[in-house]
């Protein structure tokens, strides 16, 4: 694999900080962790309420997630060093740097034209990432690889892959998706996420990357996931799922109910004794929506129900029924629970 040096260093900052749009920038500080918590709270409750914003977070994110983290052969200058009138290259010559972070600013400061670019020059010619697939929110997403592995997208969900993929069976994926992978002993089946890849040659399995807890779900073959900040190697069997927590680094596997974790891809909502409080962030994935719960005796209200192909207004009547609740639409897509005689 052959890496290219690319320089900003002739690059004005005032020209950078011209060009770069308001909603790309935010969208880049949080990705590499440049915000305070306050403001990181902010850009999270902006990105529920703004749909412009989700999307271009979502393509920044996928260029986060394809590129490595270093590369001791690539010179880039530091965010900080941008914002500089001018930048001394000098001052970077033998210095490691985090490759993906200024990366991001070359894309939001250049033009699509060197999304592309870069796509060529960091990528091999076997690997480049020319196809993409999105589940909408509130939607699921079926789709058949050209190596016949089928692949299910969960609400939000998104994977990139290259043209050969039968030779190279390299997906990305950001969210959550089930495969079920056609066996190929020549060709492992790789899913690469930012904290973890996970490999087999044919099985049926899930990836959930969407949360702080990150993870694989096995439902019949073998896979080796392994964790990249540790280079940890971990086999799961049938019914077993691995969970790693980003903010802890810790790893628990343990069996668990295939039915319950994987009813999305057929389109079923399923709830098993789940406390209102809990089940929240399910549904709201499920379907796109955010509901606020602020009394606490409707939050702990245990719930069990299997809502098949029900769109949100039938699963909004569904749930009153179950809850004896009143649910009000606030504005588009937030859902406010009540008591019914409030």
């Amino acid at each position: 694999m052959v890496f290219y040096t690319f320089r900003l260093s002739y690059i004005n900052a005032k020209t950078i900080e011209i060009m770069i749009k308001r909603k790309e920038k935010k969208c880049v500080r949080y990705l590499a962790s440049e915000m305070s918590k306050a403001d990181r709270s902010l850009f999270e409750i902006e990105l529920s309420l703004d749909d412009n914003l989700k999307s271009i977070y979502e393509d920044y994110k996928m260029i986060w997630v394809c590129y490595p983290t270093t590369k001791e052969t690539i010179i880039t200058p530091s965010f900080k060093e941008i914002e500089g009138t001018f930048i001394n290259h000098h001052t970077l010559k033998n210095n490691r740097f985090n490759f993906r972070k200024p990366l991001l600013y070359a894309f939001a400061s250049l033009s699509l034209c060197f999304l592309g670019l870069f796509f060529y020059l960091n990528t091999p010619q076997s690997m480049v990432l020319s196809n993409q697939r999105v589940a909408e929110r509130g939607h699921r997403l079926s789709f058949t690889l050209p190596d016949n592995s089928v692949v299910t997208l969960n609400s939000g969900g998104s994977v990139k892959y290259a043209d050969n993929f039968k030779d190279q069976r390299d997906i990305w994926l950001i969210g959550e998706a089930f495969f079920k992978v056609t066996k190929n002993v020549n060709s492992p089946f790789t899913v690469h996420t930012v904290d973890l890849d996970v490999q087999v040659l044919g099985t049926e399995f899930s990836v959930n990357s969407e949360t702080i807890n990150k993870t694989i779900s096995l439902k019949q073959g073998k896979v080796k996931v392994s964790l990249k900040e540790n280079n940890d190697e971990i086999y799961l069997m049938p019914s077993e799922e691995l969970i790693f927590n980003t903010k802890t680094n810790t790893v628990l596997k343990r069996r668990f109910d295939i039915e319950k974790t994987m009813a999305w891809k057929d389109n079923i909502l399923l709830l098993k004794d789940e406390k209102l409080q809990d089940a929240k962030e399910k549904i709201e994935r499920f379907y796109g929506v955010n509901f606020i719960v602020k009394n606490n005796e409707i939050a702990n209200l245990r719930i069990t129900g299997s809502f098949k192909d029900q769109n949100i207004n039938e699963f909004i009547s569904s749930l009153e029924f179950i809850t004896n609740c009143k649910i009000i639409q606030s504005k588009p897509n937030y859902y406010l629970i009540t008591k019914s005689d409030e």
